[in-house]
């Protein structure tokens, strides 16, 4: 017995584990990290939890010599200290990013997740691995479509109070963004509403329907009149019915994010933004 008090006072005595950092830059609404690509020099990847796999641009893929049609194997990614070895990735052209000027080349997805606690501290702009959430962080259960983390919020729409299973996607800058068939089965569609027309990574140019919300809920916070848009068609991921939206930045910044795909659980804690509109 007292050699097991004495040891419990040598591991108390002991200083905590710093959790591993990784610097982010953030371009309003995503998350930018460096990631080197099979040892070559880092290029720039979007942190997104909405993506089931890591992706790299195709004209990317094939400088380095990676060759494949739709999904390439044995990938080495390295996020800062991080390394993750023989890696199955998706191979993409990832056009949109240069329309739009900007030096992205792929996407940090879902095994980065799987295989660490990752925090996002949204204040600070980085990413911390294996740090345990706050005391006072909110827990959220989370469930999987596939390699996607779902949870639940309330939105109120005139009289209604209906309760959407969103997909937390980290590589939305919107607030909410909700499939079509879950609009239209609850009859937000107005034909006058307005439209506005944007890039995605998948499909290209995307028109979005704005739908007035009241408020958003979310466990014990609550958003009034958040930006929320609906997919104008059912083509491409406006059409899926495994869940009924997305849960973006604009909402997330607010917090700092843990993510523990291990446990099923999210957890959020008050940010400096929390108060902002």
């Amino acid at each position: 017995m007292i050699i097991r008090a004495a040891l419990a006072a040598v591991l108390l005595a002991m200083p905590a584990l710093a959790a591993t950092e990784i610097p982010f830059r953030w371009t309003p609404g995503q998350i930018e990290v460096q990631v080197a690509v099979n040892g070559r020099p880092p290029i720039w990847f979007i942190v997104d939890t909405g993506a089931e796999y890591s992706i790299l641009d195709r004209e990317v893929a094939k400088s380095y010599g990676i060759t494949g049609d739709r999904f390439t194997g044995g990938v080495t990614l390295a996020i800062g200290p991080v390394t993750m070895r023989d890696q199955t990735i998706m191979l993409m052209a990832l056009d949109n990013f240069r329309r739009q000027k900007r030096e992205i080349r792929g996407l940090v997805g879902y095994d980065f997740f799987a295989r660490h606690v990752v925090t996002i501290d949204f204040q600070r702009r980085v990413l911390l691995l294996s740090q345990p959430p706050a005391a006072n962080a909110t827990r959220f259960p989370l469930r999987f479509a596939g390699r996607l983390p779902v949870t639940d919020g309330i939105l109120t729409i005139g009289q209604k109070r209906l309760k959407a299973a969103l997909m937390i996607d980290t590589g939305a800058s919107q607030a909410v963004v909700l499939r079509h068939p879950f609009a239209e089965r609850h009859g937000l569609l107005a034909s006058d509403a307005r439209t506005t027309t944007s890039e995605t990574v998948a499909a290209g140019p995307t028109t979005w329907i704005k739908i007035p919300v009241q408020q958003l809920e979310l466990g014990r916070w609550k958003f009034p009149s958040p930006n929320v848009s609906a997919y104008s068609t059912t083509r491409g991921a406006g059409g899926y019915t495994e869940t009924d939206g997305v849960l973006g930045n604009e909402v997330l910044k607010r917090f700092r994010v843990t993510f523990d795909y291990g446990r099923k659980a999210m957890w959020l804690e008050d940010g400096p933004q929390f108060a902002h509109p």
